[in-house]
């Protein structure tokens, strides 16, 4: 029996996807569903969105692919990191198209390719500015000569990654909008499926000519870009059962290391979740929660299981109800974004590791 619930709306999720689907309606949306579909459950959000009709998915790993078709998605699948040579036979039975960074990994893919008779779908990863995978720009030419004297592959299309694409006139984000640019004469013909763009990048409308986009954290409910994140709708919440409700007088203390003393007579509830289920410990002293409709500050620190709140003011809270650490109760909310910035990190970081607990239920379109 758990003590606490994450639940996933998958119709926000769907609503999400048609809303970036709308704003570039001649380019076609890949969902990211990478690292469990950012915590709300990769095989759960794959099936729905096959349901509502999307046509490919894009996942960082083989394994992802392999549980996205284990849920019957039979649509085509993108694997951002690319198929790693311990992989390529399991890859070669899931109909996969695969990151290229690597003429080495080519080669591999290439005998394997015509020793069992098959051919790989491959995107081209250059990169433009991240550093991390990718060709150089300037190596861009040799690398398609090379790959397409080898036999078995299909070069498709060709992708890179913003690495400041909430801020469209970053310098940075500036020049890797047009350095990917300056690459697509050098494409072959067959290199139609190229795509630059994630959440940020859609919202803030860079480069909106390519054929394909790449929604992220947006799908899940969340943006930077200040003028989308009230249209974007969270499809994450967590709510928690108290264990228990006490009266501690003025001048203790509450949690480890003494760092918060009660000014008054304090009736404090105590939850049985903490940063051991994804609740971050640097929220201690920073965090607050809901109960009845109203916010609660969360005192002291954060425990391995445990976190406390002050309910001093709420006099009808007793051990049992339930209250909500992330999400919608009445008109108070309270989401992953801004639990991300009092944490001093990014909502991706908050509902990848909330979505990790046990307990998730899924709430069908």
């Amino acid at each position: 029996m758990f003590p606490a619930t994450v639940k996933i709306n998958l119709s926000h999720i769907l609503a999400n996807w048609k809303f970036f689907a709308a704003l570039r309606p001649h380019c076609r949306m890949v969902p990211v569903i990478k690292s469990d579909a950012y915590g709300h459950g990769l095989p759960q959000v794959a099936e729905a969105l096959q349901k509502a009709g999307a046509s490919h998915l894009a996942v960082f790993t083989t394994g992802e692919a392999c549980t996205a078709r284990q849920a019957g998605f039979r649509g085509e699948i993108w694997v951002l990191q690319g198929i790693l040579p311990d992989e390529i036979p399991i890859a070669a039975e899931l109909s996969l198209t695969s990151a290229c960074w690597s003429l080495e990994n080519s080669r591999l893919l290439s005998e394997y390719g015509q020793s069992h008779g098959l051919n790989w779908r491959l995107h081209l990863k250059v990169d433009t500015g991240m550093s991390r995978l990718g060709f150089m720009p300037a190596e861009v030419p040799a690398a398609i000569s090379a790959l397409q004297a080898l036999p078995n592959l299909e070069l498709r299309g060709c992708f890179s990654h913003l690495a400041v694409s909430a801020q469209p006139e970053h310098p940075v984000t500036r020049k890797q909008v047009q350095t990917f640019r300056d690459l697509l004469p050098l494409l072959p013909e067959c290199c139609r499926e190229n795509h630059l763009c994630a959440t940020e990048g859609i919202l803030n409308d860079l480069a909106p000519e390519l054929p394909f986009a790449r929604p992220g954290i947006g799908l899940y409910g969340y943006t930077e870009t200040a003028a989308f994140a009230g249209k974007l709708r969270p499809a994450m919440s967590l709510q928690c059962r108290i264990a228990s409700v006490k009266t501690v007088p003025a001048g203790a203390f509450v949690s480890y290391g003494c760092q918060h003393q009660l000014q008054r007579d304090s009736r404090l509830a105590v939850l049985p979740f903490g940063y051991a289920d994804g609740y971050p410990r640097c929220l201690s002293g920073a965090a607050e929660l809901l109960l009845q409709g109203r916010r609660v500050p969360v005192l002291g620190r954060v425990c391995m299981g445990m976190i406390m709140a002050d309910v001093t003011d709420l006099p009808e809270v007793a051990a049992g109800d339930q209250a909500l650490l992330l999400g919608q109760q009445g008109e108070a909310s309270l989401w992953a974004d801004e639990l991300a910035a009092k944490a001093h990190t990014i909502s991706h970081e908050i509902i990848c590791g909330l979505g990790k607990y046990p307990q998730r239920v899924w709430e069908q379109p």
